[in-house]
């Protein structure tokens, strides 16, 4: 069994559904920084997977700094990157876009998105960090 709960859907691609739950564990805690990561083989045999759809999702978090790969040792959970405030909220701006055009798309006003966010946000645990003030001003 994989270190984090992977819960596969059809109708989005598997790697993005598996890079989607590994972010998950991470940035809520479940996995922290230095915890192995399962290999591809592993995840490939228990997902069911062909393992270069599971070297992509691999190759999507190493290249986000979530995960590194050692050779001869393995896989594991990095510290979430570092960086200004501003230059890591820049990285969700394509889904904020996105989620904003939904919402609209449903009739939602900015409130009530704001809320469905904070009740998001509170299910994944108080774990996505927040930096003291002197480590944000870098």
């Amino acid at each position: 069994m994989t270190s984090f709960p992977i819960d596969l859907k059809s109708g989005l691609p598997l790697y993005e559904q598996v890079v989607y739950a590994a972010r998950k564990a991470i940035m809520g805690g479940l996995l922290k920084p230095g915890d192995p990561f399962p290999s591809l083989r592993q995840l490939s045999a228990e997902l069911r997977i062909n393992p270069n759809t599971i070297q992509k999702a691999l190759n999507t978090l190493k290249a986000e700094g979530l995960i590194e790969i050692l050779p001869g040792i393995g896989g594991r959970v990095c510290a979430p990157p570092a960086g200004s405030t501003a230059g890591r909220s820049a990285l969700l701006d394509e889904q904020l876009e996105s989620v904003a055009l939904r919402a609209r798309q449903l009739g939602l006003t900015a409130a009530e998105v704001k809320a469905a966010f904070d009740a998001h946000w509170h299910s994944l645990g108080s774990t996505a960090a927040r930096k003291p003030k002197a480590a944000a001003r870098r």
